[in-house]
């Protein structure tokens, strides 16, 4: 399959990571109602391993033997929407433990105007893109690889389905360990989210998940 057939399911997906990353700026977090945040957590991992499923059919052309995995992932549009996955990841971690990457922190100082707190935070997000490039191509997309392999060469409806269960599952047990709560007290806080504000919940969920997958089913079967 070629990369442009399902660029639109990855354009799309892109944008629901670049707008998970904006909902790590605090100012724009207080904005949000409060079970936003963490249905946003909720569907990352659920669409990163669709995406890794789709990447996995990817025909990327002749590749010179030698060359690193950065060099060979030939769109855009898949670049772009595994980094700002990792970058999100890279963001909840480091906030939630309080830690720096070298002077860089996606918290700036509380004291600072507004303005001058937006530029940090967006220098340490897209300021920082192909570091964190490097590291979605090195680490994310390898291991997305392996877990997609057995899905591979069911049908891509039946194999969509698997990837969303087994994203959902991890996103879950790895969120829980990130957040420093237990497992238990994680899945109370999602169940809280969905009581608080179901309709909400349960939009935003359907529309952020089954939304990219019927983009990307309907690209791959057009290209069939």
């Amino acid at each position: 399959m070629a990369p442009r057939t399902v660029a639109p399911y990855f354009v799309l997906v892109t944008l629901i990571h670049v707008a998970a990353v904006a909902s790590r700026f605090d100012v724009v977090a207080a904005k949000l109602p409060a079970t936003v945040p963490t249905i946003v957590m909720i569907v990352q991992f659920p669409l990163i391993l669709l995406s890794g499923y789709f990447e996995s059919k990817l025909d990327y052309g002749p590749a010179p033997s030698g060359f690193p995995r950065w060099m060979l992932i030939k769109s855009r549009p898949v670049k772009f929407a595994f980094t700002f996955a990792f970058i999100y990841i890279s963001c909840v971690a480091l906030q939630t433990w309080d830690v720096s990457i070298g002077p860089i922190n996606p918290t700036p100082p509380v004291e600072w105007p507004v303005a001058q707190r937006a530029a940090w935070f967006a220098m340490f997000t897209a300021g920082m893109f192909f570091p964190f490039y490097l590291a979605a191509t090195s680490l994310l997309i390898p291991i997305l690889r392996v877990l997609v392999r057995p899905i591979r060469d069911i049908p891509a409806a039946v194999a969509c389905i698997i990837a969303l269960g087994i994203g959902a599952g991890i996103g879950l047990v790895v969120f829980a360990a990130v957040t420093s709560a237990k497992l238990g007290a994680f899945i109370a806080t999602v169940k809280q989210a969905f009581a608080d504000n179901p309709a909400l919940g349960i939009a935003l969920t359907a529309i952020s998940i089954f939304g990219p997958m019927l983009v990307g089913l309907v690209a791959g079967k057009r290209d069939s």
